[in-house]
């Protein structure tokens, strides 16, 4: 018997956002009533992995937001939406777009390093399978009943 090794799902490309959803803007936005700050939705270039989540959400995005002057600002994940709270379209004209490509960029590239080092443990671990299946018949293989 000989094991397939099992590698994780590929993901095409790497993450990223295709644009604003400005249908999902603030209706009274450019009004004397509009709020200073709110909730951009952005849509993502595809569906984000389970761990790609886990990365967003890691306090290590929120530091580095931080550090470079959005400490108010949030990131949130509804279905494939990126929620940017407490933020507005000038400021992510104004750099904060780039800052979050740059941290989608970081975040996949991270998770692609993950999966190819798991997916190389797999293969190894198949390996070392196969290797002991061969060495149990090799073995059985000496054994003679005459």
């Amino acid at each position: 018997m000989t094991t397939t090794p099992v590698h994780p799902v590929h993901v095409e490309g790497r993450l990223s956002l295709s644009g604003v959803l400005a249908s999902a803007l603030p209706h009274d936005l450019g009004t004397a009533k509009a709020a200073s700050r709110y909730i951009v939705p952005a849509v993502f270039s595809r569906r984000p992995q389970p761990r790609e989540l886990d990365l967003l959400h890691d306090q290590s995005v929120t530091r580095r937001l931080a550090d470079e002057g959005y400490s108010d600002v949030e990131l949130r994940v509804s279905d494939r939406r990126l929620l940017i709270t407490n933020t507005n379209l000038q400021d992510l004209k104004s750099g904060l777009a780039h800052l979050i490509g740059t941290i989608l960029n970081d975040i996949s590239v991270q998770a692609e390093a993950e999966r190819a080092h798991r997916s190389e443990e797999l293969d190894a671990l198949g390996l070392l399978d196969e290797q002991r299946i061969e060495a149990i018949r090799r073995s059985a293989a000496e054994i003679s009943f005459d």
